[in-house]
């Protein structure tokens, strides 16, 4: 019944993405307000499904 209208999308070389910020910050030193994703990441390499090897894209919001 839950997310039936979820269609799983294909990440591929090249393709910006966002990042959990709670992954990247290991103390979680993180304020309640504080922004729940980083980014835009550049994917450099699909290592295996789920995972991938993200480079910054030199620009931030």
């Amino acid at each position: 019944l839950y997310n039936r209208k979820v269609r799983p999308r294909q990440v591929g070389s090249g393709d910006l993405v966002l990042r959990k910020a709670e992954i990247s910050d290991p103390t979680q030193a993180r304020s309640k307000l504080a922004p729940n994703w980083e980014g835009p990441y550049k994917v450099i390499d699909v290592v295996r499904d789920g995972t991938y090897m993200l480079a910054t894209t030199g620009y931030r919001e």
